[in-house]
C-alpha cells in the first residue's frame, strides 16, 4: 500500500529499514538460513508480519512534525486506498487513528453539533470516577464516512 510505504520510506528512524527485509522474510522465511526447527519458520514469518503491520505506526509516531515532513508526498488515490483498507485491516485503522489524533483535525463540520456527552457516569460505571477516565465521555456518531476522512487527510498532508 503506497500510503504506508511513503510513511516508512521517509522516516529517519533506523527501524524503518526493516520494512523491505520483513516483506522478504514473510514471503520466504528461510531465505539465507537453514531452519533446523520447523517452528522457527513460523516464528520468522509471524515476526515479519508484525513488522510489516506495525512498523508504519512506529515510523509515523517518531516523526517530529509528520505533516510538514510528509507534505505533498501523497496522492489522493493513495489516501483513498489507505482509508478504504481501514475497514478490514486493524493496523491501518490504528495508523489512521494515530494520524487523526496527531493532526487534531475535526473530521466534519457537523461533529460539534452531533456530540453526545454522557454525564451520568454512575449509571454506566458503579465505581464512579475510579472506573472512568473523565466524567464526560464523548461518543462520536456513526455519520463519519470515508470520503470526509479522505478530505481531512488530504487537507493535513496538503494534497491537491
Amino acid at each position: 500500500m503506497k500510503f504506508v510505504e511513503i510513511i516508512v520510506e521517509n522516516s529517519s528512524v533506523k527501524e524503518a529499514k526493516l520494512y523491505a527485509p520483513a516483506k522478504k522474510a514473510y514471503a520466504n522465511p528461510d531465505t539465507g538460513i537453514t531452519i533446523q526447527n520447523k517452528s522457527a519458520y513460523h516464528v520468522i514469518k509471524d515476526c515479519a508480519l508484525m513488522t510489516i503491520n506495525y512498523l508504519p505506526l512506529w515510523a509515523f509516531g517518531n516523526y517530529k512534525n509528520p505533516f510538514d515532513e510528509l507534505k505533498g508526498k501523497f496522492q489522493r488515490k493513495d489516501v483513498e486506498e489507505f482509508v478504504s483498507s481501514t475497514e478490514k485491516n486493524v493496523m491501518s485503522k490504528q495508523l489512521l487513528l494515530a494520524i487523526l489524533d496527531k493532526g487534531g483535525e475535526i473530521i466534519n463540520d457537523k461533529q460539534e453539533d452531533n456530540k453526545i456527552y454522557n454525564n451520568d457516569v454512575e449509571s454506566i460505571d458503579p465505581y464512579g470516577e475510579y472506573g472512568s477516565v473523565s466524567e464526560q465521555e464523548l461518543i462520536i456518531p456513526d455519520t463519519i464516512n470515508n470520503s470526509s476522512i479522505v478530505d481531512v487527510l488530504c487537507k493535513i498532508f496538503d494534497i491537491k
